[in-house]
């Protein structure tokens, strides 16, 4: 499994990107001790519980909870344990109310608790972590005319439990990207120390965006990956690096192929020398071709690499999803062989054809030598509601509207690319029953030698696939995860997720609805809960 980076500098420099579009008590934890099986193929071993716990059995926290709506959230913070956090009903002041905060050390005991009043519309967005910080975003959800001013970053040192808003004694800075629609977006650097900050532009034009960023605290600068929308169907594409006042240090142009090729999702790995692979994803738009019709602009076609060589780009590859190894596993043998049959007869190449997918980019991950990346596949889910509903003069009709219910997930991409930036092998996991109204990553991802594992969490079960480069080692295969009581039965799962923690070792949490018939008081609960794991080979 690739090691933890862990910053060697003084200085922790956070990095954050938004996009604008228009800007009760704490509960009593009970720590609860229960049964796992898990993986054919792999073991899954506990972490020991405290003394009066029992041998070899695995960590569980419940909470209490009223509904799957309140804000129960997770962030793991390594070997210094993990903060669970939600929102309370609490009002502190005229427009504040009380946020609590709990830090857990590795074997699930608690460290501290504490309650943070915060500005009452403040919305939690994501979070990062430092060396020994972790930094979390919160937006107004107000409407805002000035998006650089809708946000407030809220630090937490992890031992100590200490917090700080903006301002503080720590030698650190974060630097936030804002995207806002029709504007010139812009990075904001927040010095948190002195507590201020300054803004700049990411350029000239009217439609400017940041695809990704990334701080640098030694030199103090930061490097993104920027697209400058010429037309409703062209654009550029610049790799730039700016100082802290926006100055433009390093600018290379990312070269297209083709006009109708847009970059979608772009994810920068840093190389030896100075050097950066450029990995991620491109889309045709409703370019010729596209199996839809009237295909979003962000939505993805394939692939592509491009390493950026002594200041300039160096080739710039596209690899079709149709024309990936495991692309049968995507949409079925058959369709692709009917693709391929399309194509031979009208004297085309199999890729200027398109399957169009929605993905959510992951991070890229370097193994073995190897860059590693994975992009989940998604799309929004409705469901129709009708009523009946009478005119002027009193004759009834139907009325129907679509009701959002969540991102349906459908299957994950991985792909594992050389330092030039050649595919090497691409293999995939399909999602089954895993609908979420948060566009987050679901599928885990790490390394056992030269194996590769991708899992998930649904429906109270794990998913798991094992594989080796385009080898299948394990097929997809599904456990059941046991619940405290042998009469404990799982009525329902809801946000339920699967995070890497540190080592080999993760969390299972989200909301479960439980029922036990054999209680005469109690015989259901409604509880967030939260698992340790450890996976052996």
């Amino acid at each position: 499994m690739k090691k933890e980076k862990v910053a060697s500098n003084r200085a922790t420099f956070f990095f954050l990107l938004l996009s604008f579009r228009s800007i009760v008590c704490m509960w009593r934890l009970v720590l609860i001790i229960f049964t796992l099986n898990w993986f054919p193929g792999m073991t899954v071993v506990s972490q020991n519980s405290p003394e009066n716990s029992g041998p070899d059995k695995p960590l569980r926290i419940e909470i209490p909870a009223r509904s799957t709506n309140e804000t129960y959230r997770i962030i793991p913070c390594g070997t210094n344990g993990f903060i669970l956090f939600f929102r309370s009903g609490e009002v502190a002041g005229d427009a504040n109310v009380n946020w609590y905060f709990t830090c857990y050390d590795t074997n699930l005991q608690q460290l501290w608790v504490k309650s943070i009043p915060l500005v009452d519309d403040l919305e939690y967005r994501f979070n990062q972590n430092g060396r020994d910080t972790s930094a979390l975003l919160f937006v107004h959800s107000r409407k805002s005319k000035n998006p650089e001013n809708s946000y407030a970053l809220l630090r937490i040192v992890q031992k100590k439990g200490t917090f700080i808003m903006n301002t503080g004694t720590l030698e650190s800075g974060a630097a936030i990207g804002i995207n806002t629609r029709g504007q010139a977006g812009k990075i904001v650097n927040v010095a948190l120390k002195q507590g201020t900050s300054n803004a700049f532009s990411l350029g000239n034009g009217n439609q400017i965006s940041v695809l990704w960023m990334r701080p640098d605290s030694n030199s103090l600068s930061v490097s993104a990956v920027v697209n400058r929308q010429i037309s409703k169907k062209t654009s550029e594409y610049y790799f730039v690096r700016y100082d802290t006042n926006g100055l433009i240090r390093r600018e290379v142009v990312i070269g297209m192929q083709n006009s109708e090729r847009m970059l979608t999702h772009v994810r920068v790995a840093a190389l030896e020398n100075g050097n950066e692979l450029l990995l991620g994803s491109y889309g045709r738009g409703g370019g010729t071709g596209s199996t839809q019709k009237n295909i979003p602009v962000d939505e993805s076609t394939g692939l592509f690499s491009s390493p950026v060589l002594n200041n300039a780009q160096n080739t710039i590859s596209f690899y079709n999803f149709l024309e990936l190894k495991n692309a049968s596993s995507l949409i079925g043998e058959e369709d692709v062989i009917n693709l391929k049959k399309k194509a031979l007869k009208k004297k085309k190449s199999l890729a200027e054809y398109s399957l169009d997918f929605s993905v959510l980019m992951h991070d890229i991950e370097f193994v073995n030598d190897q860059y590693i990346l994975t992009a989940e596949i998604f799309s929004p889910q409705y469901h129709t509601e009708s009523f009946t509903d009478f005119d002027f003069y009193g004759r009834p009709y139907t009325n129907s509207y679509s009701v959002f219910d969540g991102y349906r997930f459908y299957n994950a991409i991985v792909a594992g690319f050389d330092q030039g930036g050649m595919l090497l092998w691409d293999n995939n996991i399909e999602i089954r029953n895993l609908v979420s109204v948060e566009l987050s990553q679901k599928v885990v991802t790490f390394s056992t030698g030269d194996e590769f594992v991708m899992c998930y969490q649904s429906d109270g079960k794990i998913g798991s696939k094992i594989i080796r480069g385009n080898e299948v080692i394990e097929k997809l295969d599904f456990s059941t995860i046991d619940l405290l009581n042998p009469d404990d039965k799982l009525l329902s799962e809801t946000k339920g997720a699967l995070i890497h923690w540190y080592g080999n070792y993760f969390l299972s949490y989200g909301y479960q609805e439980i029922k036990n018939i054999a209680l005469e008081n109690n015989n259901k609960r409604l509880v967030f809960s939260c698992s340790k794991l450890r996976f052996e080979k």
